[in-house]
């Protein structure tokens, strides 16, 4: 009893666990996330500061010796030898600002980069790799200066989704800033190479279309991202920017975008302007437009820190409550459980009895067909007026109810039988008085035609015989006929043949000297018969079935083989198992009487049934007969002497001098017994 109640307590214990450890680890979970949050945060905004302004610092020398070097390229009169001046001094700024970046790949700040960061990281240094070659191109002025800007560009692009990466690891509205920020320092790489092709063309002497329009599509793509992001940004933010448009020096420089864009020629736009707008406005506005975007930047970190402290703050309280709630289920939970726990070990141990020991014993009693008292039977449990006392009395109501179908469908199943029994009893009588007038009648006649009809007759009736057996033997009952004296095997074939409607179509091979008891006479050969009406039903009429048996180490062995197509093997697994196992008869099954008839008469006398596939394509059913219910050949062939058996009758007409031998003989019969 005492372990009974444990285990119940147990299951009660763990199950009000669930709750609590669920809503511990959510707790637990809700804490860790929130901490790792804020430190990821933490750690973004810290590498974000220390590593992007190094980048930038590149990224802005990499844009000034990118302009100086179109403009050496593009300047061959007299401000040569400072084009070329110049552009040592951005080759040196750019390479300072490279170590730093080199330098920092094994630093502290690149260790909290994840994978995808590190290998955006790595693509900026390897993309500076390809500065020597850039600028010897431009040493040697092997290239035009529109060639020499697309190749520092693609150096400028690898810089952009290092600084994206960002984005993805921030959380609340930084993300978009993050991408806000991003497309404005695009905007300024634009304006950047904007600014170089301007003054590149402004040297050229005769600049082609496609110099003009690599100028012509960084303006417009300076503007319309410039236009476009800065709308997005918030309005302490969009104000600085607005100041910026506002200045002299960028709408200076937007009024000659503006007469360049609309005019015909545009070579002789820029040089008819005495002034160089993209030399006296240009540069300061990228210099103001830098500041903002490091101010933005800066805006971002603070905004960064300011949130994770504030999910400190959060994460804080949250978990105070969280804390609380669980201290606050445990102990409700053991209250509620320990009286919980003493209810149901009083209902387990009453629903165990009625389960274990009194319901199985009257199902017991009704299958044996004995008296059961429902009431007796079915004690009232009652465990007082709140749920589980409720789910007590409605156990028991179940219970009733099926003790009372049990019993009803028992007494059902009783009467069903009986009728048919009866009913079966009834045919069985007339179809016998039907058999002995037709056997008369067989010995009386002499025209062949009457004669042969009348075996028809006689092999219909047989069949009918054997049909009304099947009710009894479904019923539960046993068949009318007996024979006293073992009976040769091959004749218990034969007669089970002679009652298949295609008897024609059985060959019996040839058999050993075996004989069958007389007692299990009549079921053997009505099991025989339902086998071989199978293996002829269900193979093509043109098809022969095979019947033979030999004597085997645990028995006598028949095997029945037709030509059909034969059963998946699911099929034959279903029906083996239903040979195999005793069920119960459903009424609704009729499709397989034969099955019933065949798994119940094996399970009578210790016969195994199994079926399996034919060699011929289709199947074969292996019966299996005890040694039990072999006889000794000395008795068969004593018996078989006397003249009792009779293996097949000829036509009377062709047994009283052959006159009519060329007609087919009837189906075969055993002498010796009851019809």
């Amino acid at each position: 009893m005492r372990l009974r109640s444990s285990s119940i307590r147990a299951k009660i214990i763990a199950l009000l666990m669930v709750p609590i450890v669920a809503l511990a680890g959510l707790w637990i979970y809700a804490t860790l996330i929130t901490t790792g949050d804020v430190r990821s945060q933490f750690d973004v905004s810290s590498t974000y500061r220390d590593l992007l302004d190094p980048v930038d610092a590149y990224t802005l020398a990499l844009q000034e010796e990118r302009r100086t070097a179109v403009l050496r390229l593009a300047d061959d009169g007299n401000g040569a030898q400072a084009a070329k001046d110049a552009y040592d001094h951005a080759q040196a700024a750019t390479d300072s600002s490279l170590r730093e970046l080199r330098y920092l790949i094994d630093g502290s700040s690149a260790g909290k980069l994840d994978s995808q960061q590190r290998v955006k990281f790595q693509d900026i240094l390897t993309a500076a790799d390809q500065l020597a070659a850039i600028r010897s191109q431009a040493t040697r002025e092997a290239v035009s200066w529109d060639h020499e800007l697309s190749a520092y560009s693609e150096l400028v692009e690898t810089v952009f989704p290092f600084r994206s990466s960002f984005a993805g690891r921030q959380s609340g509205q930084l993300p978009r800033q993050t991408m806000l920020l991003n497309e404005l320092v695009r905007s300024r790489e634009y304006l950047a190479r904007e600014t170089a092709a301007m003054q590149a063309l402004r040297l050229t002497q005769h600049p082609d279309a496609q110099q003009i329009q690599v100028a012509l599509d960084n303006m417009h793509a300076q503007q319309a991202l410039f236009t476009v992001y800065v709308g997005e940004l918030d309005l302490q933010d969009q104000r600085d920017y607005a100041d910026l448009r506002s200045s002299d020096p960028w709408m200076a420089l937007a009024a000659a975008e503006a007469t360049f864009d609309s005019a015909a020629d545009r070579t002789a736009t820029i040089r008819a302007n005495p002034k160089d707008p993209w030399s006296e406005a240009a540069q300061p506005s990228l210099a103001t437009f830098a500041d903002l975007n490091t101010r933005l930047a800066d805006r971002i970190g603070e905004r960064a820190q300011s949130y994770a402290i504030n999910q400190i703050v959060r994460g804080g309280i949250a978990g105070v409550i969280g804390l609380i709630a669980v201290v606050l289920s445990v102990l409700i939970s053991f209250r509620i459980g320990r009286g919980l726990v003493r209810e149901l070990v009083n209902l387990r141990n009453s629903a165990q009895e009625l389960s274990g020991a009194r319901l199985p014993a009257m199902m017991l009693r009704l299958r044996r067909g004995e008296a059961v008292d429902i009431a007796a039977e079915t004690p009232d449990l009652e465990y007082g007026p709140a749920e589980i006392g409720e789910v007590g009395r409605a156990f028991h109501e179940v219970q009733r109810v099926a003790v009372e179908a049990a019993v009803e469908q028992a007494e059902l199943r009783r009467g069903v039988s009986a009728v048919f029994v009866n009913l079966a009893r009834r045919s069985q009588v007339l179809l016998h008085r039907q058999l002995t007038l037709l056997d008369t009648m067989e010995r009386r006649t002499e025209d062949p035609a009457e004669l042969e009809d009348l075996f028809r007759l006689d092999h219909l009736t047989t069949r009918m015989r054997r049909h009304s057996e099947g009710l009894i033997i479904l019923s539960g009952g046993s068949p009318g006929r007996a024979w006293r004296k073992p009976v040769r095997m091959v004749d218990v074939v034969r007669a089970a043949v002679g009652e298949v409607e295609d008897y024609a179509r059985v060959i019996v091979r040839p058999f050993p000297g075996t004989g069958l008891l007389g007692s299990a006479v009549a079921d053997v050969t009505h099991l025989v018969a339902e086998l071989v009406e199978n293996a002829t039903v269900f193979s093509p009429p043109h098809t022969q079935v095979t019947v033979q048996g030999e004597v085997v180490a645990h028995g006598f062995c028949l095997e029945i083989d037709d030509r059909g197509l034969g059963l998946s093997e699911h099929a034959l697994e279903e029906i083996n198992q239903r040979l195999a196992v005793e069920q119960e008869f459903d009424l609704a099954d009729t499709d397989r009487l034969g099955l019933f008839v065949v798994s119940r008469l094996a399970r009578r006398h210790g016969i195994r049934v199994h079926l399996r596939p034919s060699p011929y394509g289709g199947s074969s059913a292996v019966v299996l007969i005890p040694r039990e219910l072999l006889a000794d050949a000395s008795e068969v062939m004593a018996d078989q002497f006397s003249g009792r058996l009779v293996a097949e009758r000829q036509p009377a007409a062709a047994a009283r001098g052959g006159a009519h031998a060329g007609r087919p003989r009837s189906a075969p019969k055993l002498a010796g017994g009851p019809r």
